[in-house]
């Protein structure tokens, strides 16, 4: 599968498992790969459980995660519908320092109104351990961004991930006060 089609299926995967409506995802966020593959087909994406495994397997995509007995998939975070329970691992044990991109245009909410970084649609508000990972998922917009530094230990609600292996940490609020806005860093070579 060429490149932009992989970066689009595990678009359209992602879409599935955090925000669909018309599927039926178990109560930790599970769903049937043959679900999956049936739901991008209604969306005239044509692919086979096999290629829905090299996204969401331990070689793809880093937002997905595969069940054991390899036949259903869920997303690790990002989530917005309220039937899923995610549960957070590590709570408090988060890097001392974690970032946080967003579009410019979103700066108006986040500080000038003091409302801080709130979930919006989703469960959980998404932390990175990399400012240039941040700033990349920041990116998705094709907006200019603002990357934010954000001392974890003072942060007033708890801070998790949802597996060991993740660098995307969560939390349900952070406020403006503890926001500190940093130069977007340039790719690493």
């Amino acid at each position: 599968m060429a490149r932009n089609n992989s970066q689009r299926l595990g678009g359209a995967i992602a879409f599935i498992l955090r925000h669909a409506t018309d599927v039926e995802l178990d109560s930790v966020g599970w769903l049937p790969l043959a679900d999956i593959v049936t739901r991008l087909a209604a969306d005239d994406i044509d692919v086979t459980v096999d290629d829905v495994l090299r996204e969401v397997g331990p070689d793809g995509n880093d937002r997905f995660e595969l069940s054991i007995d390899g036949t259903k998939a869920r997303a690790f975070y990002g989530h917005s519908n309220p039937n899923v329970q995610i549960d957070l691992i590590d709570l408090n044990k988060a890097p001392q320092y974690l970032y946080h991109a967003t579009p410019e245009y979103n700066l108006d909410a986040i500080l000038d109104r003091k409302e801080g970084l709130l979930p919006q649609k989703r469960l959980y508000v998404h932390m990175h351990e990399d400012p240039i990972r941040a700033v990349k998922v920041g990116n998705r917009r094709n907006a200019p961004v603002a990357l934010f530094e954000i001392e974890t230990k003072a942060l007033p609600e708890p801070v998790g991930r949802t597996s060991p292996d993740s660098s995307v940490w969560l939390t349900t609020f952070v406020p403006a006060k503890l926001l500190w806005k940093i130069a977007v860093p340039e790719e690493r070579a």
